[in-house]
């Protein structure tokens, strides 16, 4: 299958790269029939203008009188944006404009003109450049209306910063600042949708900028945070003046006094700088280029909007870059996608391809969450005999066994009181007797405990734990256990479940560790559930894949996997060791 795909490719790329712009323009102007000489026209498109602009013209021509004559829509287009493109870079704008109009008479019927938007962006360029700056704003403002006003809207923004800068060389600032702000705004819009889905650190930074100034604005007045000032002053923390000048920057703006807000805001500017927090940079020049708008100052609004574009928020791709790749990306696609038209054959190919190895995933992703099922299915089914099979055997030595041992200590002491003893030491080993009796009787119910906690039904899981500590506790060891969240009954899987990790980890600790301290914390919050289990003992290697191969350590990743949960183990030689234990309460066992 894979080999077939590859010549799949192959065969698509090869019509489309295997011929120079000579061998086109041989067959272009052949006596072939005319769809065979429209077809090598067009694959002119491929080409960059750059390389041979004037070439690519003479065939580009030849192809739009064919495209004419055989009246193909697409072929007439493309080969109108190639001319278009050819005259642009030849600097013969007049003959671009002449060339793109018609592509966009055709693409305007589709809803298409989109395609030409970087197009007429491009020369309008090529006008100010000339300083015809009505032809140039004239053209840009088409490239604006032909923009994709949805999505990633790269062409949108670069057309409308392009129409800030005619009018700032024009000097006229106001025009400039309302199309730099809208580009900037779009801009912003779509850093922080792209922040929050990829959950980055910059998201916390704004939720964390949103809640602490909106907290600040709402309930401090103008005296309270000049206090704060000079506190944070006296403690030179740089953070909390660039936050609380800025607060009180809005806090004068809103109050109209314009004069007391811009010094505070630049204060709050000043601060960020030194400590290089951009998104508090970002806020402050955003609200001081606001604040000379209200002035009326446009020059210096648009001074710091620009500085407010400029500062990138460190650690993540600028939107720049993405919107250079999406161009990039969007000039391929628009070049294949027209080829493809021409080229049906190939387009189905493709299609089916596709629509194959989709089938084919789709396939694969169901055979693994079919078999994730049937795993969860199985280890709830071993979860559940195990602990039937432990049920049975601690009511059978609960209710048997003890009840065994107990009559017989019963029957021991009334023949104790029955016999009459030869000497002291006869009486006092009949008295072990006894003592061993009770002793194993005590044996049998901590066993029987330990294998069913009784209580965990009615008192939570932290009483459970707390009588299984109190059963194995001597003076060779001692043992701290904290919880919270479980003093009443949860989940019973979860909690069984817990157990068994919990005492599995403090058997390891009392047969191998050689600890004398054992430190167990058990929280639930709403979202999860933390365990941890540290000792001081001689520890282990972590590394050291053999340790793991034993049924303890995997049937407790078993059971906490089961959970949707992660176990981590630290440990290091002779410096004992930390279980920690993390399950997620959203996640449900299946």
């Amino acid at each position: 299958m894979k080999y077939f795909f590859f010549l799949l490719l192959i065969w698509t790329v090869i019509p489309c790269y295997g011929q120079n712009t000579d061998s086109l323009k041989k067959v272009v102007f052949s006596n072939s029939p005319a769809q065979s000489r429209l077809i090598a026209a067009t694959r002119v498109a491929i080409y960059p203008v750059e390389q041979n602009p004037a070439q690519i013209i003479v065939i580009a021509k030849e192809g739009l009188t064919l495209a004419h004559k055989l009246k193909r829509n697409k072929a007439i287009t493309l080969l109108s944006q190639t001319l278009g493109k050819s005259y642009d870079q030849t600097n013969q704008y007049d003959s671009a404009a002449y060339y793109y109009n018609i592509a966009a008479g055709i693409l305007i019927k589709t809803n298409e003109q989109y395609i030409l938007t970087d197009d007429y962006r491009r020369l309008a360029q090529g006008y100010f450049k000339l300083k015809n700056y009505d032809k140039a704003i004239a053209f840009n403002n088409i490239a604006i209306l032909y923009a994709p006003q949805t999505g990633e809207r790269a062409s949108l923004t670069k057309a409308l910063n392009q129409a800030g800068t005619f009018y700032e060389a024009q000097n006229n600032y106001q025009q400039a600042l309302s199309y730099f702000r809208q580009a900037f705004d779009i801009k912003d819009s779509l850093n922080l949708a792209r922040q929050t889905s990829e959950n980055t650190s910059e998201t916390y930074s704004h939720q964390f900028m949103g809640d602490v100034m909106g907290s600040i604005k709402q309930s401090q007045s103008e005296e309270e945070i000049l206090k704060t000032i000079d506190i944070k002053k006296s403690l030179n923390d740089t953070l909390a003046l660039s936050i609380n000048y800025f607060n009180l920057g809005v806090l004068y703006k809103n109050k109209r006094l314009y004069t007391q807000s811009l010094d505070a805001l630049k204060n709050s500017l000043q601060f960020a700088t030194q400590i290089n927090y951009a998104d508090m940079q970002r806020s402050a020049t955003n609200e001081i280029a606001d604040l000379y708008e209200q002035m009326g100052d446009y020059k210096q609004s648009l001074i710091y909007l620009k500085k407010h574009a400029s500062i990138k928020t460190s650690g993540s791709n600028t939107i720049d870059e993405l919107q250079a790749k999406y161009e990039i990306k969007q000039r391929e696609d628009q070049v294949l996608q027209q080829q493809f038209e021409i080229t049906k054959r190939n387009y189905w190919m493709a299609g089916i391809c596709i629509f194959i190895l989709m089938m084919l995933f789709g396939g694969f992703f169901y055979d693994k969450q079919n078999k994730l099922k049937q795993r969860n299915a199985a280890m709830q089914a071993i979860i559940a005999a195990e602990e039937s099979e432990r049920r049975r055997i601690a009511q059978d030595l609960h209710d048997s066994v003890s009840q065994i041992i107990s009559a017989a200590k019963i029957n021991l002491a009334v023949i104790g009181g029955e016999l009459p003893f030869v000497n002291e030491g006869q009486k006092i080993r009949f008295e072990k007797v006894i003592n061993l009796v009770d002793y194993g009787f005590k044996e049998v119910r901590t066993i029987s405990h330990n294998m069913m906690p009784w209580a965990l039904h009615k008192t939570g899981l932290a009483q459970v734990i707390n009588q299984f500590i109190e059963n194995i506790k001597n003076d060779n060891i001692t043992i701290n256990f904290f919880s919270r969240g479980f003093d009443s009954p949860f989940d019973d899987t979860v909690e069984i479940i817990l157990y068994r990790v919990l005492q599995e980890s403090v058997n390891n600790v009392m047969k191998h560790a050689n600890a004398n301290r054992v430190d167990i914390s058990l929280i639930r919050s709403e979202e999860s559930i933390s365990l941890t289990i540290e000792d001081n003992g001689r520890g282990f290697d972590t590394t050291n894949p053999d340790l793991f191969k034993g049924m303890g350590l995997n049937n407790l990743r078993s059971r906490i996997n089961f959970l949707k949960g992660k176990v981590e183990f630290d440990s290091q030689l002779n410096k004992g060791t930390l279980v920690s234990i993390y399950i997620p309460l959203a996640n449900k066992p299946l």
